[in-house]
């Protein structure tokens, strides 16, 4: 019986007894390792597990226009827009009056993410004066504006 009871605690101290660790792979060719044991709080947002960053898709569900950034900007600023499907896609900024400064972009475009960025000059390729501007983005039949402003 004292046998028994000894393979038990021996088989029970080997399986439960094991350190388990999660490896980190990191772009530089590193890798972290860390004790299961030693983790307190694990967060993922949509994905769970990359094996090549190529493999992550962004799944865009609905054409967006994100805030600028920075704004206010001097002397550049970055447009983010999302796009859901191939589309025709425009990027034009207009004056505080109405009055077209420059167009951006008149291209058609595959499902994604694309940032454009506007050093604020005109079409001529002239400094435009400090102010509040408006760009719009179309995709297909949809526009989205959004106000900038511009601080020299």
């Amino acid at each position: 019986m004292k046998r028994l009871l000894f393979f038990i605690f021996l088989f029970s101290s080997l399986i439960y007894g094991q350190e388990l660790n999660m490896n980190i792979h990191l772009k530089d060719g590193s890798t972290l390792t860390f004790s299961v044991n030693d983790i307190l709080r694990l967060e993922f947002d949509e994905a769970t597990g990359i094996k090549d960053h190529q493999d992550l898709k962004q799944v865009i569900e609905s054409f967006k226009v994100l805030q600028n950034y920075p704004n206010p900007f001097n002397p550049s600023t970055t447009i983010t827009y999302l796009i859901p499907n191939t589309s025709n896609v425009k990027v034009r900024i207009y004056d505080i009056n109405g009055q077209l400064v420059k167009d951006m972009l008149n291209e058609t475009q595959p499902e994604g993410e694309y940032k454009i960025i506007w050093n604020g000059t005109n079409d001529k390729n002239v400094s435009v004066v400090s102010g509040v501007y408006i760009y719009t983005v179309s995709s297909n039949e949809q526009i989205i504006s959004k106000q900038m402003i511009l601080l020299k």
